[in-house]
């Protein structure tokens, strides 16, 4: 393994990581879609184009680092100062992946089941409150709702690791399938 290769695995796990918050940001967006009929439709219009940009970006950080990390190395030029001889590293690619995506589903159930934790607290505490109250606001259940869906990510992350490593992999045959014709 190069030095260029080791770039790229490392960029290919930090794409992997954030593949939790493309997740999460596809709940803003459809809340947003769901206000054009609550509020009026210049702010819900406004509302959706800034979360549906926010979605954009985050996609397209994920697909530059995920499917064009080749790419990426070269533009910026990363391994360019760094000699070629070939890192001594005994693990497969798919090795590196597998850990990186058990590592970030980890992470992920590490910050979000705290985060699920106080929210369900403060439903409980909403709804206490809400028998000594006669009028209260509703609950905003958005928060518990992306608390819920980063312990499921997580989840899935570390359950559905190996059909994850076999998606980034088949892309990276292809692409080098295609490059070398």
């Amino acid at each position: 393994m190069k030095a260029k290769d080791l770039f790229i695995i490392i960029l290919k796990v930090f794409g992997i990581y954030l593949i939790k918050d493309v997740l999460t940001a596809i709940p803003p967006v459809l809340n947003s879609f769901f206000q054009m009929f609550e509020v009026s439709g210049a702010m819900a219009f406004f509302s959706l184009i800034i979360s549906l940009l926010y979605l954009g970006i985050y996609v397209g950080i994920v697909y530059l680092l995920l499917f064009k990390t080749s790419l990426l190395v070269s533009k910026l030029k990363l391994a360019s100062e760094l000699s070629d001889e070939p890192l001594v590293v005994n693990l497969h690619r798919s090795s590196v992946y597998t850990i990186a995506i058990i590592i970030t589903g980890l992470l992920v159930l590490t910050f979000s089941i705290p985060d699920l934790v106080k929210q369900i607290y403060f439903f409980y505490e909403f709804n206490d409150s809400r028998k000594r109250l006669f009028a209260p606001s509703p609950f905003d259940y958005s928060r518990m709702i992306i608390a819920i869906t980063e312990v499921i990510i997580g989840l899935l992350f570390l359950g559905n690791q190996r059909t994850l490593v076999n998606y980034i992999e088949s892309k990276r045959r292809r692409a080098k399938e295609e490059s070398d014709e």
